[in-house]
């Protein structure tokens, strides 16, 4: 069993499926927690499928987005493929509709709007498609935030599998397919993701998959061209509203499912408050949702005619009650202004103005009013206060992204204002992602400090280096102004060993240097010139001697000279060769006749005395010379 991917140390298995397991690890090189989800040995490992596998991959990492969990790496080791993903300790919506059996509208809504949120990032920023959405790949974090997992990943594993044809794979799991996913489509689009969600929905609301109890090619077949019960029979509870948006959400055709995914959160927002999806019913069979009689495409217009009738009866009644106003006050300025400037009498408070309340009357025209919309709940109306709290705070660090800090104090606003809602989280996951990336930048900046400052530090100009660590002024002065304070402490803490390293080296150098210089003594008393000129080269290259290199070159000269006074002595006779000369020896003074003269001997004669007749030969060293003589 393999323990260790990549540099992760595997912990425990936190999952299993069809096409893979998931790990909870440990990746030593950063410390952090992180998931690793290792595919099924029945993939490949071809060439292309590896390419393939990687590139979807490395898209999908590109996402950066707190309703996204996050694709840190993907490849094959081991003979096997996995990926490194960013580790949420939580539960799926899975685990929680099965928990509970049904979902609350409201909190279904909420978490169809959050992966909504999600895969329009996805799509609009990478062209990215899910492919795979359903109950079990959303998991709501421990602090609230919904995520969606494995975006993008499907069609990568679908296009591993033995034997698989890129006309002919089909991608997603049966119950959430759309139709022309299930036909093998090439050229899917999010539309297909548009219907996975709306399937998911109705599996929160109702508490049963669609085609629930059919085999997989059963299931896939039926959601070509079958279809499955109104939610609302299902689930009398909900609000038709909730089903006119499964339905659409989940038409047999693309073209007829929302245009894009704003205006699937549209929808959402409108189903939450109260109202009806944007624009017309569909055409009668064109869902795979059927509509019963709780729900009819007469009955649908009848309430969006009534919606907009509201709307506009609202809007008349403000706009009759402002004009009425304003007549109201002009006439009793006009009624002061003209008794004031004539001679009729004002009428005492007693008497009824009947004859000037009679004088005009107001009548307001009707206003014809085009596609008017119902008027928003305070659900609604609160929803995009928060929107626009989220959108300033976003759009006041874009503008100055900088300024992390500040961007870090609105967001903590939105958080406190936002509290329990999808904003709140967002906001809290922002907060994070800024604080993380502000001690990126922290760090960053300290690097280029430590890189500035190291030629000093090797130079050991200690002081120098933090001059500049503490002077630093730049964009992030104040972020940095504790690590650079503990750096320039630092440094003048490896100033303090430096110091008492150089003391103790010099000490360690004089004590190098008195033994070397005895040792030379010793050498020179015992008179062996060649042991005391190689002490003097050792002496030389002896670093405690750096100081005195001109003195012990001048002392090895004059030690290479006395070695070599023998030989010239020796040498001094070699001018008097065949010369009778007086020589002084240790035993006397001899007269000799000077010969062959050698490096370290003279060859000599001499004459006997008259009566013996005759030579003597002599061989003379230098220790045969007396001292005077060597002199």
């Amino acid at each position: 069993m393999i323990r260790q991917l990549a540099g992760c140390e595997l912990i425990e298995m936190i999952g299993q499926g069809g096409m893979a397991s998931v790990w909870k690890a440990r990746q030593v090189s950063l410390d952090r927690t992180v998931a690793i989800k290792i595919l099924s040995n029945r993939f490949m490992e071809e060439p292309d499928d590896i390419r393939r596998f990687q590139e979807e991959a490395q898209s999908a990492a590109k996402l950066k987005h707190p309703g996204i969990i996050q694709v840190y790496d993907a490849n094959a080791e081991q003979g096997v493929y996995f990926f490194i993903m960013e580790y949420v300790a939580g539960y799926t919506v899975g685990d929680w509709v099965r928990r509970k059996g049904v979902l609350a509208e409201q909190d279904a809504l909420s978490v169809a709007d959050c992966v909504a949120e999600a895969l329009s990032y996805a799509w609009n920023h990478a062209g990215i498609i899910h492919c795979d959405i359903k109950p079990d790949n959303v998991i709501i974090d421990e602090d609230g935030t919904v995520k969606v997992a494995d975006l993008g990943l499907a069609r990568t594993i679908s296009a591993m599998e033995p034997n698989a044809e890129a006309e002919t794979e089909i991608m997603g799991t049966p119950a959430y397919i759309a139709p022309e996913q299930a036909q093998g489509s090439s050229t899917l689009d999010f539309r297909a993701d548009i219907y996975a969600l709306g399937a998911m929905l109705y599996h929160l609301v109702t508490g049963k998959m669609m085609f629930e109890g059919c085999d997989e090619n059963e299931t896939i077949d039926k959601q070509i061209s079958d279809t499955v019960e109104d939610p609302l029979e299902i689930n009398p509870k909900l609000s038709k509203g909730i089903g006119w948006l499964i339905e659409r959400m989940t038409a047999k055709d693309p073209d007829l499912r929302q245009d894009s995914w704003d205006s699937v959160r549209n929808d959402i927002l409108r189903v939450r408050g109260g109202l009806f999806p944007q624009g017309k019913a569909l055409p009668e069979n064109a869902s795979t949702v059927r509509r019963s009689v709780r729900r009819t495409a007469s009955d649908f217009q009848r309430v969006v005619r009534l919606q907009k009738a509201t709307r506009v009866a609202t809007s008349q009644i403000v706009r009759t009650t402002a004009v009425t106003a304003f007549i109201a006050v002009g006439l009793a300025f006009g009624i002061r202004l003209y008794i004031s400037n004539s001679q009729i009498p004002v009428l005492p408070p007693s008497v009824s103005p009947t004859v000037i309340t009679n004088v005009i009357t107001v009548t307001e025209a009707p206003v014809a009013v085009e596609q008017a919309e119902p008027a928003a709940s305070p659900e609604v109306e609160r929803e995009l206060r928060m929107s626009e709290m989220y959108a300033f705070a976003e759009s006041g660090y874009k503008n100055n992204p900088d300024d992390i800090a500040g961007a870090i104090s609105r967001f903590e606003g939105v958080m406190r204002d936002t509290r329990g809602t999808k904003y709140g989280l967002m906001a809290r996951q922002q907060i994070r992602d800024l604080r993380q990336l502000r001690s990126e930048k922290i760090r960053s900046h300290m690097e280029i400090l430590r890189a500035e400052t190291k030629p000093l530090v090797d130079a050991k100009k200690f002081s120098e280096a933090m001059g500049v660590v503490l002077a630093y002024a730049g964009v992030y002065a104040e972020e940095t102004s504790r690590p650079r304070k503990a750096m320039a402490r630092e440094l003048e803490a490896q100033k303090l060993i430096w110091q008492q390293n150089v003391q103790k080296e010099s000490e360690q150098e004089k004590q190098s240097r008195k033994k070397s210089i005895e040792s030379l003594v010793i050498v020179l008393l015992s008179d062996e010139l060649p042991l005391a000129i190689d002490k003097v080269i050792e002496m030389q290259k002896d670093k405690a001697f750096n100081a005195e290199t001109d003195e012990l070159r001048e002392v090895f000269e004059i030690l290479k000279k006395a070695a070599t006074i023998d030989d010239n002595i020796m040498a001094s006779f070699e001018p008097q060769r065949g010369e009778t000369i007086d020589v002084q020896l240790s035993s006397g003074i001899r007269t000799l006749t000077i010969g062959l003269v050698k490096t370290d001997v003279v060859e000599c004669r001499e004459a006997l005395s008259v009566g013996r007749g005759g030579v003597r030969k002599y061989s003379i060293g230098i220790n045969d010379l007396s001292i005077g003589e060597q002199f």
